[in-house]
C-alpha cells in the first residue's frame, strides 16, 4: 500500500490539477458529501440542500434544513446535516429528500461525523462534542473536550476534533468517550483529518499542516502551505488537499515525504474539500458554487 501511495503521489506531481466544471448552488456552499450517484452541499447562507448529478454536473434538487448548514457526513443510510445556526444536527433521507428529522445538540455545532454506530456533533461554544445514537436520535453522551471545538473526523480507531481557543487537537476513544487533548504548538482555527498513517491538522493562523503519529499521539511533522488552511481530505492521488481560503489556492501534501508538491489557484474562497466520483470537490464559501477538480 505504501508503495502503491509513492507512486500514486509522484503521478499526481507531473500535472496540476485543473478546475473541470463550476457549479451555482445556492449562497455560501459550506459542506460536502457523496451518497450513491448524488453530490450533496450544504448552502450556509441559503439554509439549504442541494443535489448534483455527478454526471452532468447539474443541481437537480434543492431543499430545505435548518439554519446555518454546514457540515454534511453519509452515514447509516441517511444524511447527516449540522446546522450551526438552529443547535440542531438534521438526518435526511437521502432516497425522498423528505421526513427529516431534527435532532437538538449543543450551542453552535460546528461539523459532524458518522463513525462506529452513531453521529457526532461538535459544539463550537460549548467545547462539548454531543454522540448522537443513529437508531434512537438521541444524545447519548456529551463528552467535553475544552477551547471551542470546530472539524470532527474519524479514522485510526479514534474520533478527531479540532478546535478553536487552545493549542489542542482532541481524540476521542468511542468504546469509553475518554478524550485525550494533543498539543500540536499553535493555536488558530485547528481542521483535521484522519487517516491510518497520520492525522493532518490545518492551522489558519501560521499558514501550516501539523501531522500527528495516531500510534505515538506526537506531531512528527509540520509544513508550511498557503493563506488560513482549512478543512482538508486525502484525495484519489494519495495526495493531502488542503484549501486555503485565505488566497484562494489548494496545496497537495506528500504523505511520503511531508512536503508541499504543489500549490495551485482555484480563486473565490476554498473552505472544505472533499473527494468523490474521482474528483475533488470544493466550496466557494463567499460565493455560490461548487467547483469540481480534476485530478490528473
Amino acid at each position: 500500500m505504501t508503495r502503491m501511495l509513492i507512486a500514486l503521489a509522484a503521478a499526481a506531481a507531473a500535472s496540476t490539477p485543473t478546475v473541470g466544471a463550476k457549479i451555482r448552488t445556492g449562497f455560501q456552499p459550506c459542506g460536502v458529501a457523496a451518497y450513491g450517484s448524488y453530490l450533496y452541499v450544504t448552502n450556509y447562507g441559503s439554509g439549504n440542500l442541494t443535489r448534483i448529478d455527478p454526471r452532468t454536473n447539474k443541481v437537480v434538487r434543492t431543499v430545505k434544513v435548518g439554519h446555518g448548514p454546514c457540515g454534511v457526513v453519509a452515514g447509516g443510510g441517511f444524511l447527516w446535516v449540522e446546522n450551526f445556526n438552529s443547535d440542531t444536527i438534521s438526518r435526511i433521507n437521502p432516497r425522498t429528500l423528505r421526513g427529516t428529522r431534527q435532532i437538538r445538540v449543543g450551542h453552535k455545532p460546528w461539523d459532524v461525523d458518522y463513525a462506529f454506530g452513531s453521529a457526532w456533533a461538535t459544539n463550537q461554544l460549548d467545547g462539548t462534542v454531543s454522540r448522537i445514537d443513529a437508531k434512537t436520535l438521541k444524545v447519548t453522551t456529551t463528552i467535553k473536550t475544552g477551547g471551542n471545538p470546530t472539524c470532527v473526523r474519524s479514522g485510526a480507531g479514534s474520533i478527531w476534533i479540532g478546535s478553536q481557543g487552545t493549542n489542542d487537537v482532541y481524540r476521542i476513544d468511542p468504546a469509553t468517550n475518554a478524550v485525550t487533548a494533543i498539543d500540536v504548538g499553535k493555536g488558530g482555527e485547528l481542521c483535521v483529518d484522519a487517516h491510518s498513517d497520520g492525522v493532518w491538522v490545518s492551522n489558519d493562523v501560521d499558514g501550516s499542516v501539523s501531522r500527528i503519529d495516531p500510534a505515538t499521539n506526537a506531531v512528527v511533522a509540520t509544513t508550511k502551505v498557503g493563506t488560513a488552511p482549512s478543512d482538508g481530505v486525502r484525495g484519489p492521488d494519495g495526495l493531502e488537499w488542503i484549501p486555503n481560503r485565505g488566497d484562494g489556492t489548494i496545496s497537495r501534501i506528500d504523505p511520503a515525504t511531508n512536503a508541499v508538491v504543489d500549490t495551485f489557484s482555484v480563486t473565490g474562497t476554498p473552505f472544505v474539500v472533499r473527494s468523490a466520483f474521482g474528483d475533488i470537490w470544493v466550496d466557494d464559501f463567499k460565493g455560490n458554487q461548487e467547483w469540481r477538480v480534476h485530478v490528473h
